[in-house]
């Protein structure tokens, strides 16, 4: 059976590459299930839950969302999703069953039992990525194939499309990385962490025109982080609100990090004081101490 969703699974990746993503629609009962407030008593957050799981017992991104909160706020074990699974042996209650187990054994049977007996179910192949993810040293050429594959079956899906670029991005393909975070984007335009990491790319390539083309769209929109750069042996007040609109660097250390206080530190402010470096230089301790730290910015150390 392993073998035959293997080709399943090939068969899909095919078209996977010329897949458009589309803007993600949330159900009526995923934006019901999220206007309610989370301050509302745990135990009537409970009641809400199983009554949505009887509700809407096929919807899998709501049923997510919905074993969630169980998990969190009751008392509901394993047993009780297997139990559910067993009664009603759904490609959903087979994958909510699964999700509560966590071990890539179960994950890997309920996936593969979902692909051939719903092969149009775009859980199936994400749970069957989902389960080489956690093994210890996973294969990323499968996990991207299922991805693939998952995402064929439906591209409005967030989080196939950020995966698979992590996949991706994991296994060298950094421009496939980037399509597949391009894509998340247009999937859900809220998620600024997304754009975070395409700059993370274009840093590891070593494009600078891209990186700096992508933060300067940042810069527009986001306003400057309103910190204190203190600065050795000044008693100059500066913030970074005084930086607005230029390219500056923040090395954000610890006191722990040997690689932070005897390398990076030491170094970039011997660079910074001859004038070696193209945009200003701060240092800011992790945890806001940066009164012992400054000393680390004497070059003479």
């Amino acid at each position: 059976m392993i073998r035959v969703v293997a080709l399943i699974a090939l068969a899909w990746v095919t078209t996977a590459w010329s897949v458009e993503p589309r803007p993600q629609v949330k159900s009526a009962a995923e934006l019901a299930w999220e206007a309610i407030p989370d301050t509302i008593p745990d135990a009537e957050q409970v009641r809400i839950a199983r009554e949505y799981l009887d509700l809407y017992p096929n919807e899998i991104p709501l049923l997510r969302s919905v074993q969630n909160i169980l998990n969190r706020k009751s008392d509901l074990t394993e047993e009780f999703w297997k139990a559910r699974m067993t009664e009603t042996p759904s490609s959903a209650n087979r994958y909510l069953w699964a999700r509560k187990n966590g071990e890539t054994g179960v994950m890997k049977e309920q996936s593969a039992w979902i692909i051939e007996h719903d092969p149009e179910n775009y859980w199936g192949y994400y749970l069957a990525a989902v389960s080489e993810m956690n093994k210890e040293k996973p294969d990323q050429a499968v996990v991207i194939r299922y991805l693939e594959a998952a995402i064929a079956k439906d591209p409005s899906r967030p989080e196939g499309w950020y995966f698979c670029a992590d996949a991706y991005e994991q296994s060298g393909n950094l421009d496939r990385a980037i399509e597949c975070y391009r894509a998340a984007m247009v999937v859900d335009p809220t998620d600024k962490t997304l754009e975070m990491s395409v700059i993370g790319i274009y840093a590891r390539k070593r494009d600078a025109e891209a990186y700096f083309s992508s933060v300067s769209r940042l810069l527009q929109s986001e306003p400057p982080l309103a910190l204190d750069l203190e600065r050795y042996n000044s008693t100059e007040r500066l913030t970074t609100n005084a930086l607005r609109g230029n390219y500056t660097v923040l090395e954000v250390f610890a006191f722990w990090c040997n690689p932070c206080v005897k390398g990076a530190l030491p170094e970039m402010n011997k660079r910074a004081t001859e004038g070696t470096l193209p945009f200003p230089f701060y240092a800011l301790h992790a945890e806001g101490k940066n009164e012992g730290g400054l000393a680390l910015m004497d070059p003479m150390m």
